[in-house]
């Protein structure tokens, strides 16, 4: 029954935050936290505080770490620095290329992808880091911006006076 509390409490966090990210994206501290990502020169160009804002931004994201950090802790019960192993690191680290930037759908959908793939692929266990690293190799050839990529919503350019 523990588990099934955690698994249930986990679900309803990980609706909860992406709820708030999905808020805090629409408004300006979000399209800052975008504008700096893009080009942090435009950025302190246009009046943006990029101290703060990048501030912001590990805050939130060095506090959603710490409740992942609780579950975690509560799950395996003992913490220590042993626990986490470089393959874990790496993993992280794949599954933000392959997801892309800025996009949290394909994170989520990357994180599946690269959880369940090593479970397919099991045959080739000694062989698993050097498929990670060909896979981030590939898709920063072939997909840069990852599997989905962010939609911006903005108003439509106009069209200018042709020169002939």
């Amino acid at each position: 029954m523990k588990f099934i509390f955690i698994y249930t409490v986990l679900v309803l966090v990980v609706l909860l935050v992406l709820y708030i990210k999905h808020r805090l994206t629409r408004m300006p501290i979000g399209r800052a936290w975008e504008a700096l990502r893009e080009d942090e020169i435009a950025c302190r160009a246009m009046g943006l505080n990029h101290v703060l804002v990048k501030l912001s931004a590990f805050m939130l994201g060095a506090s959603t770490a710490g409740i992942a950090g609780v579950f975690f802790a509560s799950y395996q019960g003992f913490v220590n620095p042993t626990s986490f192993t470089f393959f874990e690191s790496a993993l992280i680290l794949a599954i933000v290329v392959l997801g892309g930037m800025g996009s949290t759908l394909g994170v989520v959908l990357a994180a599946f992808v690269l959880t369940v793939a090593p479970e397919l692929l099991r045959s080739f266990a000694e062989y698993r880091v050097l498929l990670f690293g060909m896979l981030m190799v590939l898709m920063m050839i072939w997909r840069p911006r990852g599997l989905v990529r962010t939609s911006r919503v903005g108003v439509p350019l106009r069209q200018g006076a042709r020169h002939e």
